[in-house]
């Protein structure tokens, strides 16, 4: 689970900060894009991190990733 530490501590903190896992993905180069996917909705199934959807012009819809500013399991970091 190193990977998805690693990507827990990427994920910015404030849902008007959250991004979408491309961003992530591009900013952080943490892995391959299926393994951060999969760490993400790992992730987020655990409440670790908040996952919002916008709708975009062309119908589809964007997941963004943040941190909620008081996560029991940040312990400090």
């Amino acid at each position: 689970m190193p990977d998805a530490e690693r990507l827990w501590t990427a994920i910015l903190v404030g849902e008007e900060k959250a991004e979408g896992a491309t961003e992530i993905w591009r900013r952080y180069a943490l892995g391959s894009r299926t393994t951060m996917h999969q760490n993400l909705n790992r992730l987020t199934a655990e409440g670790h991190i908040k996952r919002i959807s916008r709708p975009m012009p062309n119908g589809a819809e964007v997941h963004l990733y943040y941190r909620a500013a008081k996560d029991p399991e940040a312990k400090g970091k």
